[in-house]
């Protein structure tokens, strides 16, 4: 999976990530053709903060398959930020702030001694006051010299760092430490509606400082790739023991964790199992407890078979689209990109991927925001471009011919006679995207354009060297909405179509100052209206989730809201008998 960041304001690429457990009895599904899970994560529906919840016995280990290799240790990096580092790295790096499963965003009270406040408005100022108990693993205090850390790699300032976002960092003025370092004061130079979504990955400054004087770019750029490698620290509950980069992560207790719960499992194993199909054997012959994984209908009817197990599938705030490289051969060219959406048949791809899993799927008409945020949320696809992603063929053939475009024997030539495409789509190895490819093959055959099938294990690559002409994959939002620019603006981390737009590159900068909530939705509404006239992005539909993990663990419990199933693994526990 590839993500956005582990900032709360970041959106994480991914192939599909969310909590599922399977339990011993038959699953159920809400009557209105809502979340399928089983009898031991009813409670989920209604109490996802605490369900699963349960006391716990001393030692154990669980065992949990990631279904994506870690392209480096560096969450906040555009190539390291994927769910799956996400997920491996909540374990060992600690933060302001994090999401509850309900999408409630929450202080972090082992880390802070007091709920992180704005001591003023103008200019905006945060305090946040730690812990002296809140220690790395070498006994250095969590101090202001991390906070400093993150502002000066995440600002943008420097150009030969790779953020996968710089959305707020970017409107800080200064990080000020007092009191030892233990009071952290924040001013910003405009403000920054989503301060909360900073400072939630956060480094460690006295490990950076090995790599070179901190103080400079050049000692930033060295430790921004030191922290590519292997964490030899922690100041989270767990910390790295071993790690092989082709198989698996392991975790063991952090000795100095200084958190209220104290983690009682001794080991944490995260097994890299690329292949999707391996996923359930794996489970079925005990090589692991559990896994996270985009679901099918295979996988869904073979958990719903086996005793002991818990699963559960929702949609959070994670969304599938195809995106288009604007600088591969051809795409540049607005109309083409225009057809080719009109011609993509979104419920078709529903149908053939998630609908028999998760029947109340509908095809998303937003790029800010999923379908379940009523109050924001407006299908500007249907407003602005009703055909787009509506199967409209003939529709797309007319603005092709009208723009000089022309269909021979089947093959779509430009206006110099050239055949178009053929055009590569490159997703991961899951069957949901397999069977999409399929259904956007033949979609896009009856307008004369071939699509070759390009399947990558390392999709953090593919996006990172603009290795692709169509591309399919998600973003792992949040409720927080400031990183969206990111995604949009011209030159942003996240925007991999290389398209950009002055227009929108404003309205997104106002979103990220404006602290009246109903006035960023209208701007970014705003914007969606013009990058969706732009053809670029296809949104297709809020994806389903799927975790499972034996019934013999307690605590473990789907989060959809951008923090990911790993972020209480200190209250994970085998199950008291």
């Amino acid at each position: 999976m590839r993500a956005r960041s582990k900032r709360l304001t970041g959106l994480i690429a991914l192939a599909g990530a969310s909590l599922l457990v399977v339990s011993a009895c038959s699953s159920k599904s809400t009557s209105n053709g809502g979340p399928a899970y089983s009898p031991g994560y009813a409670e989920c529906l209604t109490k996802p903060d605490d369900c699963n919840s349960g006391a716990r016995q001393e030692g154990g280990q669980i065992i949990l398959a990631l279904g994506k290799l870690l392209p480096n240790f560096n969450v906040n990096a555009d190539d390291g930020n994927l769910v799956e580092t996400v997920e491996a790295m909540n374990l060992v790096l600690p933060g302001a702030y994090y999401f509850l499963p309900s999408g409630t965003i929450a202080w972090n009270k082992d880390m802070l001694a007091e709920e992180p406040k704005v001591t003023a408005d103008s200019p905006q100022t945060i305090q946040y006051k730690i812990k002296p108990t809140a220690k790395w693993d070498d006994g250095t205090p969590i101090s202001a010299k991390d906070f400093i850390y993150a502002w000066k790699t995440l600002d943008g300032h420097d150009k030969k760092l790779n953020p996968a976002s710089t959305t707020g960092y970017d409107q800080i003025d200064s990080v000020v430490g007092s009191d030892n370092d233990a009071t952290v004061t924040v001013t910003y130079k405009t403000p920054y509606p989503d301060w909360r979504g900073l400072f939630t990955g956060l480094y460690p400054a006295q490990v950076a400082a090995k790599s070179g004087d901190i103080s400079t770019d050049a000692g930033l750029e060295a430790s921004w790739k030191a922290f590519y490698e292997q964490p030899t620290y922690s100041a989270g509950p767990y910390k790295v023991s071993a790690y092989n980069k082709d198989t698996q992560i392991e975790f063991t207790k952090n000795p100095t964790w200084y958190g209220a719960d104290k983690p009682t499992l001794d080991k944490i194993i995260l097994k890299f199992i690329t292949d999707p199909a391996q996923q359930l054997p794996a489970l079925q012959n005990k090589e692991i407890d559990g896994f996270n994984v985009q679901p099918n209908l295979d996988l869904y009817n073979g958990l719903k078979q086996l005793t002991g197990v818990n699963y559960e599938i929702t949609s959070g705030y994670t969304w599938e689209h195809i995106d288009v490289n604007t600088k591969a051969a051809g795409l540049d060219d607005p109309v083409l990109r225009e057809a080719i959406f009109d011609a993509i048949d979104r419920q078709a791809i529903i149908d053939k991927t998630v609908k028999g899993y998760f029947p109340n799927a509908k095809p998303l008409g937003s790029h800010n925001f999923v379908d379940s945020e009523k109050t924001n949320y407006i299908d500007i696809l249907s407003k602005v471009a009703p055909d787009q992603g509506n199967g409209k063929a003939d529709a797309a053939k007319t603005k092709l011919l009208a723009a000089g475009y022309t269909l021979d024997g089947g093959q779509l030539k430009n206006k110099d006679g050239k055949a178009v495409g053929p055009f590569n789509l490159v997703h991961t190895g899951t069957k949901a995207r397999g069977d999409t490819s399929q259904v956007v093959q033949a979609q896009l055959k009856a307008i004369g354009i071939t699509i070759n099938d390009k399947v990558t294990d390392d999709l953090s690559g593919s996006l990172a060297n603009e290795d692709f002409d169509l591309i399919l994959f998600a973003w792992a939002a949040s409720p927080l909405k400031s990183g969206n620019a990111d995604l949009w603006k011209t030159g942003g981390g996240n925007n991999f179509t290389q398209w950009g737009d002055s227009a929108v590159d404003a309205l997104l900068k106002q979103s990220t100052t404006e602290l009246d909530p109903t006035k960023m939705t209208a701007q970014q509404n705003q914007a969606d209206e013009t990058i969706t006239k732009a053809a670029v992005v296809l949104p297709l539909y809020s994806k389903p989730n799927l975790q499972v993990v034996t019934d013999k663990f307690v605590n473990i419990r789907d989060n959809n809201s951008g923090s990911y199933f790993t972020y209480n693994t200190q209250q994970w526990g085998v199950k008291q008998s």
